[in-house]
């Protein structure tokens, strides 16, 4: 289990009397069963008075992220002030807390949330099966950066590396999971299901990514049903091969429990926002039918309305540099026939839109029930991915 590792900082030689009440102190913004005290190695440089500067430059290494607490007792905030700006001079990541500030325990709570988040993510296998979809110019993260910043190891699948999926029975589980809500024939997509599952257990993966074009061209036959069923088992799956969008769903997944809808993004004024897709978790909307993929007229997808009201909307670069970070309320559920099946409808703050329009970061956003804006927030601060503004 994660917990934080806390280091307690004092002027060199400090009595023990200096330390006798940090233990009290920190339990007023911690649990104990969600720290431990260290000697080396922390998360958290806890400042209990001036001169503790020198014994801090000994614990931080570049490559890390730290929080400083400091208060204004014994000159405890100062010394934390005067490390923040030694960290800031050797570009080494940290966040400067105010043991007095009422927040300080919820950015506490949050910090130890993101770090179980990142260190689940490390050493994640995630399949992309066949290439980037030739449409996503702005959305292959590179194998390295992808391992380097969030240990999640790429393994590219080719298509002629896999059976076809005629080649399988249909799943069972996936007919009866969708049974009664449509009149079509699931058997084709059913046995894709099959392939994508048969796929996921062989190769040992945490989470997919397909190529769907080429079956649907070749087969008429979609993936659209599948994702959005794996999506609602827990298991990350994403469509048209996009890396940056998969890789936002993983990181969301562990952050909060929710794996989010990948979305096309139709329109963006100050008036309203629109986003569409055709792969939607059926955990995520109500009232959901199947209809036929929207750009081919193939295969199947779910048509819902998304549930609830406020969400947040988040997209990574493709260099795992920047991010969008909104929320919204949603004001329509629209059925437009000229847009994939799921759509809604959203106003945004007129800076969010600007960066929509004038400096995207790509097409699909990542759009999932509930605020979770700070936590994305300060997982991105921990990365080192600028937010954008």
């Amino acid at each position: 289990m994660s917990k934080l590792n806390i280091k307690l900082l004092a002027f060199q030689g400090a009595p023990d009397a200096v330390f006798k009440n940090a233990v009290t102190r920190i339990e007023n913004l911690v649990s104990p069963e969600n720290y431990t005290l260290v000697e080396s190695n922390p998360d958290v440089l806890f400042f209990l008075s001036g001169g503790s500067e020198l014994p801090a430059t000994k614990q931080v290494s570049a490559g890390n992220f730290y929080l400083l607490i400091g208060s204004q007792h014994d000159n405890a905030y100062a010394s934390a002030t005067e490390v923040k700006a030694y960290l800031n001079d050797r570009n080494i990541p940290s966040l400067l807390l105010d043991e007095e500030e009422a927040g300080t325990a919820a950015i506490l709570n949050d910090f130890l949330i993101v770090k179980k988040a990142l260190g689940n993510l490390h050493g994640k296998k995630l399949g992309q099966i066949g290439q980037v979809s030739d449409w996503l110019i702005s959305s292959a993260i590179p194998a390295d950066i992808l391992e380097d910043k969030l240990g999640i190891k790429l393994n590219v699948i080719p298509w002629n590396e896999l059976a076809h999926f005629s080649e399988f029975k249909a799943s069972e589980p996936f007919l009866n999971s969708f049974s009664g809500f449509t009149q079509m024939d699931l058997t084709e997509t059913a046995k894709v299901s099959e392939l994508l599952t048969n796929t996921i257990q062989k190769q040992n993966l945490d989470a997919i990514t397909v190529e769907c074009f080429p079956m649907v061209q070749k087969d008429c036959v979609t993936a659209c049903l599948p994702l959005a069923r794996l999506n609602n088992e827990g298991i990350p799956a994403g469509c048209e091969g996009d890396i940056t969008a998969i890789t936002g769903m993983m990181l969301c997944k562990e952050l909060t429990g929710i794996i989010p809808w990948i979305a096309n993004i139709n329109k963006a004024t100050e008036e309203v926002c629109m986003f569409s897709h055709c792969t939607i978790s059926p955990g995520l909307v109500s009232d959901f039918s199947i209809k036929t993929h929207f750009e081919t007229g193939q295969g199947t997808a779910i048509e819902g309305d998304f549930k609830g009201d406020l969400i947040t909307i988040f997209r990574f670069d493709n260099k795992l540099s920047k991010a969008f970070i909104a929320t919204a309320n949603i004001t329509g559920r629209p059925k437009s026939p000229t847009a994939c099946r799921t759509q809604i409808e959203v106003k945004l703050m007129a800076n969010e839109v600007k960066l929509l329009r004038e400096s995207p970061l790509g097409n699909h956003h990542l759009i999932f029930p509930g605020n979770y804006t700070r936590l994305l927030q300060l997982g991105c601060r921990i990365l080192g991915i600028d937010v954008q503004k």
